[in-house]
């Protein structure tokens, strides 16, 4: 089965989502499109099977799903969805696949509009790519706090090839973006643009919980907290382990901040070709708090704006 998938553009690929073409996208055997979503309905030019199966809302699609079987729903460029409720994708099937098509700005937008407003990844293996997630409000001048914009509670979840907006300023922010349970095993984060205005200093832009096996690559994330000694990313409560993280940015623009990974006891893995940025000048450490069974390659560190980044050599194993 050959899907509509021309326009689409995420770099980084898993076994479930397909096999990509320059001209479109192979289906896995089973899979089928569950959907088409853009809030305007059916599209000039596009075919008639395709307009009879577009929802205005990626929810109406999302219930087109079967549980488990690796289902597609595409969502078309321009689309535009306001996230103004608890839960508010709550037809989410297990093993479907959310493919946000177009680049730029003319990716499909989510915006987060009320501070209890959520999104759940509850249950396994579900991938999203390729959207615009503006998680503190459109960035209009009316103050919102979103506590909880996404949660990841099941394992195999995947977020890819994002750009989210955390932070637009002082009184328009998410409080923490993205946090995981213990549950969330497997749960890949790849090749997001990630950032929030300096003003807007949240808890942490990402809060870890237990997610063993994660993997954090190739993301650029940048933003301020509200505490120095808190980073944009925290691993907290219960450690993960066997964690994957290479060619990230993290960084703190928290005046005077202390680091931009707050760790763990216990946390496992590897950290490789990440770099680290934050404003205080007596450290060089990739880390803060507890740096648990992690190991660390070519890490490099600035905590000043304009300098070259230090390779933390650390010491040297026997």
């Amino acid at each position: 089965m050959v899907s509509l998938n021309a326009w689409a553009n995420p770099p980084f690929t898993s076994g479930g989502a397909g096999t990509r073409t320059p001209f479109a996208t192979l289906m896995p055997p089973g899979a089928r499109v569950a959907g088409y979503v853009h809030a305007s309905g059916a599209q000039d030019g596009l075919d008639q099977d395709i307009n009879a199966g577009i929802f205005t809302t990626l929810n109406g699609a999302l219930n087109q799903c079967r549980s488990g079987k690796g289902d597609y729903v595409f969502v078309l460029p321009g689309h535009t969805e306001s996230i103004s409720s608890a839960d508010y994708m709550s037809s989410l099937k297990a093993g479907t696949n959310i493919i946000c098509l177009g680049e730029g700005d003319n990716r499909p937008t989510f915006t987060w509009t009320t501070a209890a407003s959520t999104w759940l990844f509850d249950v396994a293996n579900v991938t999203f790519e390729n959207a615009i997630l503006e998680m503190s409000g459109a960035g209009a001048g009316s103050a919102l706090s979103v506590a909880a914009p996404i949660t990841v509670s099941a394992a195999g979840c995947r977020i890819s090839g994002c750009r989210i907006v955390f932070a637009n300023d002082a009184d328009e922010l998410a409080t923490i973006g993205i946090t995981t349970t213990a549950a969330a095993d497997q749960f890949t984060f790849a090749y997001n643009h990630c950032y929030g205005a300096t003003t807007g200093e949240v808890t942490t832009f990402m809060q870890i919980v237990g997610a063993d096996n994660l993997r954090l690559i190739g993301n650029y994330i940048q933003g301020a907290t509200s505490n120095t000694g808190v980073g944009i990313i925290r691993f907290a409560t219960t450690a993960s382990t066997n964690i994957l993280s290479e060619n990230n940015y993290f960084g703190n623009k928290k005046a005077l901040s202390t680091c931009s990974v707050t760790g763990l006891a216990g946390v496992s893995g590897v950290s490789k070709y990440d770099h680290f940025h934050y404003l205080n000048t007596t450290s060089l450490t990739p880390w803060l708090t507890s740096t648990g069974d992690m190991s660390f390659h070519r890490p490099t560190v600035t905590n000043t704006t304009g300098e070259t980044g230090t390779e933390v050599v650390g010491t040297v194993s026997a």
